[in-house]
């Protein structure tokens, strides 16, 4: 933090035109989030550009169609604005209950939403109420604007302004708090907007604000607790970490939801009684929380099916131009030895940024020839994050053909050592799948020489996804 400027502009504009002056520099909230990960070292902007000033994003103001609420506008102001508690009690409520007094008097809306911390409470508010979120570039739906973990659709020095809540007949937030950081183990937000149309939001499941879809089908057919009772809480969309298994963050979904929902139409929020003939669907024997998280370290997997031959793939995972194109924030990919290369990978994940140096070591094991229908190979990659230790992961990958395509299958096996395995080994169990979606997406469109899309590695993922855990539970909002 020590070469780190500061500046303080007094109007929106000018804050923009610092932004665009410094490409490297930060916007600064209420900064919970991104102090922390200075003082850290996870991240090293040129310049903080404080917002605190700028009158543009400090109002709460009641429209005809809809409540306008500022980015800069502090958790505690909302739970105490009449103009909030009067439109929609439940903004009030969720921002009341958010860590504690100093956290509120300092945190932002604004701040909160461009974080979007996979366990915060207000993306649950803004995306159960369908809200509109205000940037100074354009206006993003709440469906729009939430894009996965940590990830926002902002753009490099694009601002939140403000969110627009529409009109709610009614609605209730409620959470399973931990006790220290009163993040939501899991949070559900249930609302009905003018119209009767039913929005269900639910956070903390690990891989950031979802909705519910399934709950959302059968209350829109009826309004009650009882249509929730053949709803399934799936755990394939949840994480299990050392606070709760993927089990138990379903159930804790299902039970928070009727628990929402009766709080507005005064029925009881029981569950469901198990028959004799087995158990109702949406009844489930979550296991305990304090049983999450206690088996081995993961093994990371996933499997896709690209549009090309298998000996076209195999050469393109042997060639550092497309291996260099699949990576997002790789600057420089360089060829060491066969098959040896050493990369240059910038990581970016909320407030974090910081630079690995990678190294990856590609064994061939079955190499295609003639007319093979199978390739094998192994890789052993390894990165160094500086002082917060290393990474490294031994990937199996399979090819078979398919028609023309090919089937590619690779299992992960990630270890860390120095700070990043003290801050979480155990939690090294990213949403593998759908990070490593994002790099093969990349892949693909470099066989097909489409430009690729922005996303994240799967490893530089990986080595990251522990301390964020460990991080967000200690430096509250």
């Amino acid at each position: 933090m020590k070469n780190t400027g500061y500046l303080r502009p007094q109007s929106l504009a000018q804050a923009q035109a610092m932004l665009a002056k410094h490409p490297d520099a930060q916007a600064l909230a209420g900064g919970q989030s991104l102090l922390a990960a200075m003082k850290l070292g996870l991240c090293h902007p040129t310049h903080c550009v404080d917002l605190q000033d700028l009158p543009e994003l400090q109002h709460i103001k009641r429209h005809p169609d809809h409540l306008w609420i500022g980015a800069m506008v502090t958790h505690e102001a909302v739970a105490n604005s009449e103009d909030v508690q009067t439109w929609c009690p439940m903004l009030a409520h969720l921002a009341g209950g958010i860590a504690d007094p100093q956290i509120r008097h300092v945190g932002t809306l604004g701040g909160s939403l461009a974080n979007n911390d996979p366990a915060a409470c207000w993306p649950a508010g803004v995306m159960a109420c369908g809200a509109t979120v205000v940037t100074t570039q354009r206006d993003l739906s709440a469906d729009e604007f939430f894009q996965g973990l940590f990830t926002t659709a902002l753009r490099p020095g694009e601002l939140i302004v403000g969110v627009k809540f529409p009109r709610i007949t009614s609605a209730q937030y409620l959470k399973y708090e931990q006790p220290a950081s009163r993040f939501a183990l899991v949070g559900v937000a249930v609302a009905r907007d003018i119209q009767h149309k039913v929005r269900v939001a639910v956070t903390g499941l690990g891989h950031g604000i979802v909705r519910w879809s399934e709950a959302e089908q059968a209350l829109n057919g009826q309004w009650g607790v009882r249509a929730l009772d053949e709803v399934l809480a799936k755990k394939e969309g949840a994480l299990s970490d050392v606070h709760a298994s993927a089990d138990y963050r379903a159930h804790l979904m299902a039970v928070l939801c009727r628990r929402a929902l009766a709080q507005q139409t005064g029925e009881l929020a029981a569950m469901p009684r198990v028959n004799r003939h087995g158990a109702n669907p949406a009844s489930r024997t979550p296991e305990a929380p304090h049983n999450a998280g206690c088996t081995p370290e993961q093994t990371l997997s996933g499997e896709h099916v690209l549009n090309a031959t298998l000996p076209r793939v195999w050469q393109a995972l042997l060639d550092p131009v497309i291996l260099q194109a699949s990576i997002p924030g790789c600057s420089t990919l360089r060829l060491l030895a066969t098959h040896h290369y050493q990369a240059t990978v910038k990581v970016g994940l909320g407030p974090v940024s910081a630079k690995f140096e990678t190294t990856v070591q590609l064994t061939p094991e079955v190499e295609p020839s003639g007319d093979a229908q199978h390739a094998q190979c192994r890789l052993h990659v390894s990165g160094q994050a500086g002082a917060l230790g290393s990474g490294q992961a031994q990937v199996q990958v399979h090819l078979r053909q398919v028609g023309a395509q090919t089937r590619l299958v690779w299992t992960a096996d990630p270890q860390l050592q120095g700070t990043l395995a003290q801050l979480g080994n155990r939690l090294v169990q990213a949403s593998a799948q759908r990070l490593s979606e994002q790099f093969f997406e990349r892949f693909s469109c470099a066989l097909s020489g489409e430009p690729p899309r922005r996303g994240a590695w799967f490893f530089s993922y990986a080595l990251f996804q522990p301390l964020h855990r460990w991080w967000q539970h200690f430096f509250r909002k």
